[in-house]
């Protein structure tokens, strides 16, 4: 198949009827500027009203159709074996799993008790070659087998958007890289209810588990970590009775900020401690719901802490009167978004702004906005969300510079929440595309006081802050995660929407 232009002709093949996850994948292109022109499939006992839409693909003439629409690109979100012999420059198609198999997605995963799902945007090349547009892993909802494939396959609804205007936008079509497709369509779990009751189970011993998070240390240069790092470096500071202190995302004046979890209360509130066996830990700003990521940013000759408070559902600033002893409400960046794990940075005479959001996968995906100016107004940028993936979407720490590129550090989330941090190396940031690429990676020592977990990656001149996580069995955890799973259950049967699901 050979290049396709930046601007292609487009339509979708379906089954016999155009699911809504499909649909919304046609908005997404005629968002942009490219709305399908034809929808093909087999309307024979389809709805009334999508067999009137659909181009009957066992029809004769079907190639004399394409060929008098001038169809380039067939996205076929049928999950089912590529039409190999159309007549069109491109096919794309999901894969799903490391298999890179047909649908339905998501059993054989669920069965096996994986965190999330590989999910790839293939362009066909040969009939078990294909070509990587996009990929990301998603995460299941270990315990509901449609909920997890609806979660699967509303991320992929956006993707084909995303890269084509990424293509208009650079001109270039992406390529990372080839990989070998399977013959087989995937398979449901052959025992439903023993699959279930092993999942329940999981989430029960889940509940069970309490992270206790600290707080470490390593002089170390930005240019050491990304060429490879040994956790073993790490200086591990004292831990503290009744919390522990993870998100340590800024430092001013020796000191670093941090959020400290209170055991008993559940919450979290922003303190400073200093890099020290046995510093003390000073509170900074406490309020009645959970506060975490003290980010701090200077701007104007103030000094401003941009908190995760997804409680509040929206990213306020609080100004330092005086630094750092009283933090008073500032101006709100954006509304009507549970921000997760904020960072703020300056590039290119622009702000801009990483965040997940509470209410809508916050460990997958990973949400980007840009302003003239830091009070705004702020403006989602047009490919936003910008990722999805588990293993390396979720904020880890503020974007640092090194040798006259930016670094993004991220969360892998795959096995566990906060597992290690990759640090991505930004290809592209601007107005229309963001891109960027995994380069390095940081994992906890398995034989260290944390080898559960890395979450949070600061980068300062000849040295990191880091924090690293340990798993105890709690009862006190138990109960209070369960509660929380009930919460997060009844108001996803409320709100009927599993897509938006932080779970």
């Amino acid at each position: 198949m050979s290049d396709a232009p930046a601007r292609p002709v487009v339509a979708f093949r379906v089954g016999a009827r155009i699911e809504p996850w499909q649909r919304r994948a046609g908005e997404a292109l005629a968002a942009i500027g490219l709305a399908p022109s034809a929808w093909i499939g087999r309307p024979a006992g389809a709805a009334a009203a999508d067999a009137a839409h659909l181009v009957d693909e066992t029809a004769p003439g079907l190639d004399r159709r394409l060929v008098e629409l001038g169809v380039e690109l067939v996205i076929d979100l049928s999950l089912s074996p590529p039409p190999l012999d159309w007549p069109v420059r491109e096919i794309w198609q999901p894969r799903f799993g490391h298999t890179a198999r047909c649908a339905p997605p998501v059993g054989e995963e669920l069965e096996r008790g994986e965190r999330g799902l590989l999910l790839r945007l293939v362009r066909i090349e040969e009939p078990l070659v294909g070509t990587v547009l996009e990929e990301g892993t998603v995460k299941l909802v270990g315990y509901d087998l449609e909920r997890s494939r609806t979660r699967i396959l509303e991320t992929l609804a956006r993707w084909p958007a995303r890269v084509l205007a990424e293509r208009r936008a650079s001109g270039i079509r992406r390529d990372l890289g080839r990989i070998a497709l399977a013959r087989e369509v995937a398979r449901e779990p052959a025992r439903l209810g023993s699959w279930r009751l092993r999942a329940t189970v999981r989430r029960l011993a889940e509940c069970a588990l309490d992270e206790h998070w600290r707080l470490g240390v390593a002089e170390v240069e930005a240019g050491e970590i990304l060429a490879g790092f040994d956790a073993r470096r790490i200086r591990w500071l004292s831990e503290h009775e009744g919390l522990w202190l993870a998100d340590p995302v800024a430092a001013a004046d020796g000191w670093v900020f941090a959020e400290a979890f209170d055991l008993r209360a559940r919450r979290g509130f922003l303190v400073r401690t200093r890099l020290e066996p046995e510093a003390p830990v000073e509170t900074v700003l406490a309020l009645p719901h959970h506060l975490s990521w003290p980010f701090l940013v200077e701007y104007g000759g103030a000094r401003y802490l941009l908190p995760e408070a997804a409680a509040d559902g929206r990213l306020r600033l609080f100004r330092a009167d005086p630094f750092p002893h009283r933090w008073v409400p500032d101006r709100v960046l954006i509304e009507d978004f549970a921000g997760v794990d904020p960072v703020l940075f300056r590039h290119a005479g622009r702000w801009w702004l990483f965040a997940g959001d509470r209410r809508d996968q916050d460990e997958t995906r990973l949400y980007l906005f840009f302003a003239e100016d830091l009070f705004g107004p702020w403006r989602p940028h047009p490919m936003s969300p910008v990722k999805d993936d588990l293993r390396s979407a979720r904020s880890a720490g503020p974007v640092f510079a090194h040798a006259g590129r930016l670094y993004r550090p991220a969360q892998d989330c795959s096995r566990t929440y906060g597992g290690a941090v990759v640090i991505n190396r930004i290809e592209r940031l601007d107005p229309e595309v963001f891109r960027e690429v995994a380069v390095a990676r940081l994992e906890p020592d398995p034989h260290g006081p944390c080898p559960h977990g890395l979450h949070t990656l600061l980068v300062l001149p000849g040295r990191i802050v880091v924090d690293g996580k340990r798993h105890r069995w709690s009862l006190r955890a138990f109960v209070a995660n369960l509660r929380a799973s009930w919460r997060e259950a009844r108001a996803s049967v409320r709100t009927a929407q599993p897509e938006r699901s932080s779970a």
